[in-house]
């Protein structure tokens, strides 16, 4: 009997030619050398990004910065900004770009406005144009997504061993993350991404490996008090809920229970009234407890109230450009001596999207939510396209891991303002990067014929040629079981 390969309908044919007009990479040795060195220091990039050791030991040495600079270089040289720039997402990050840039003419201080750019936003940009650009193939695409998990593991340890308690609350003590709730971030962007390791691990010691890792990480973000992370945590739980089969939703809320019972049973009494400041009367709150951290849990709820609102409307009174990059604290500022009081708060919006809004325009903020769902759109697509088939569940679950963190990321940054950051650089770029690089790789593995669905030899199922169902066609049991 001859071996009948059968093609996945769900996965769109590819061949060479039409990839290679895609942008995508189909044979490995034509990676430049410019893109190949590039992509190896992006990678030692990344790792120290998200790890920051630096910012406990040896910053003197400065590689972080030394390794920008070469990565730049290696983005004009390979010219890989070109290939970045034909996303979806590159486009509206551009977009955004332009819109930041034309903003600053208007900007209330015109010079902070233009540190801002050059300090932080175009580096921020030029990540994503290395990230979505640099990576020319499947294999180096898994390499950077799996370098970020591994950094935010070391994250995880450096919190642990070198974090400190203030007012009950978890803190690095300087650094990028020395902000507890963007720690709280960063470590719930680890926790998608260690999802992923999970359900690419082969052996069942991996799986421990990465279930342990997991649980470690919810233990120390549930430490840093953060409530946007006990918010984003909810979401992504309800996701990955609505996501795995019946089995797996039982276990999911048995061992759900389990989990919540530990981590309440186990914390202080002071950051548990932090976090019933997100739905109990503050009165009440304050009447259960007599410590300090109460009182300021409820006056920074009241404080950031009070920011959003006069975000909203700074948006609606400049509704174009906003009062410019980085001057919400000014046009704050301004407003507070208007009222008669000495100054300000001093504080930022601690709403990303408000963020952009009040300070670039209404305009900006559509292109940044236009890259946000972009990449959401485009792991979610190819989550769709590849689950099922065993041949491509590592690219499924690669999809997944970045799409429930760009979900973790949109939802967060509704309780911080980090626009300016390279998250989501970062994570737009390894969406765009899967986009380029999948369908070669798809290409590449189904070129041979698909595995026995039955347990045969290698031959195809008789219903593949009479018309009738293949497993790699739906969706798979155990694939959809993993998930919790």
């Amino acid at each position: 009997m001859t071996a009948v390969s059968v093609r996945n309908p769900l996965v769109p044919a590819a061949t060479p030619a039409t990839l290679h007009d895609q942008g995508a990479v189909y044979d490995p040795g034509g990676i430049s050398g410019f893109q190949r060195l590039g992509f190896t220091i992006l990678v030692l990039y990344l790792f120290l990004i998200y790890s920051r050791i630096f910012d406990v030991k040896f910053a003197f040495l400065h590689i972080p910065g030394i390794s920008y600079r070469v990565i730049l270089a290696m983005v004009v040289l390979s010219q890989a900004f070109l290939r970045a720039l034909k996303s979806n997402i590159g486009k509206a990050l551009l977009s955004f770009t332009v819109w930041f840039v034309a903003s600053i003419p208007t900007s209330m201080w015109k010079g902070g406005s233009t540190a801002l750019l050059l300090e932080n936003w175009l580096p921020a940009f030029v990540i994503f144009l290395a990230t979505a650009g640099l990576v020319g193939n499947y294999e180096q695409c898994r390499k950077a997504v799996n370098t970020v998990a591994y950094g935010l593991l070391v994250l995880t340890g450096i919190a642990i061993f070198w974090g400190t308690i203030q007012n009950g609350r978890l803190f690095l003590p300087r650094g990028k993350f020395a902000n507890p709730n963007e720690m709280a971030q960063a470590l719930l962007l680890g926790l998608s991404l260690w999802l992923l390791m999970y359900l690419n691990a082969k052996s069942g010691l991996g799986k421990v490996f990465a279930a342990g890792v997991m649980l470690v990480m919810l233990f120390t973000i549930s430490k840093t008090g953060s409530r946007g992370a006990l918010i984003a945590f909810g979401v992504l739980v309800l996701c990955i809920f609505l996501r795995s089969s019946s089995g797996g939703k039982l276990r999911l809320v048995v061992g759900g229970a389990v989990l919540l019972a530990v981590i309440v049973g186990t914390m202080p009494k002071r950051l548990l009234n932090r976090y019933r400041t997100l739905g109990e009367d503050q009165d009440e709150i304050s009447a259960s407890g007599d410590d300090a951290l109460d009182a300021n849990a409820i006056s920074s709820a009241a404080a950031r109230k009070e920011l959003l609102r006069k975000s909203i409307k700074y948006t609606l009174q400049h509704p174009l450009f906003g009062v410019g990059p980085g001057m919400f604290v000014v046009a704050e500022d301004k407003d507070a001596i208007k009222a008669g009081r000495r100054h300000g708060s001093w504080q930022g919006t601690h709403n990303s999207y408000t963020q952009v809004s009040s300070e670039c325009g209404i305009p900006a903020l559509i292109f940044y939510v236009m890259a946000v769902v972009f990449a959401l759109r485009k792991t979610h697509k190819i989550y769709g396209q590849t689950r099922g088939d065993p041949r491509l569940q590592d690219i499924a679950n690669v999809a997944l891991g970045l799409n429930y963190a760009l979900i973790v990321f949109a939802v967060t940054i509704l309780f911080d303002y980090i626009a300016y950051t390279s998250m989501l650089s970062v994570f737009g770029g390894l969406s765009a990067a899967l986009g380029a690089t999948y369908e070669a790789e798809i290409a590449r593995r189904t070129a041979a014929p698909a595995p026995a669905p039955f347990g045969g030899s290698g031959v195809a199922s008789s219903k593949a040629t009479t018309g009738g169902s293949y497993p790699g066609n739906v969706r798979n049991p155990q694939h959809v079981n993993a998930l919790v």
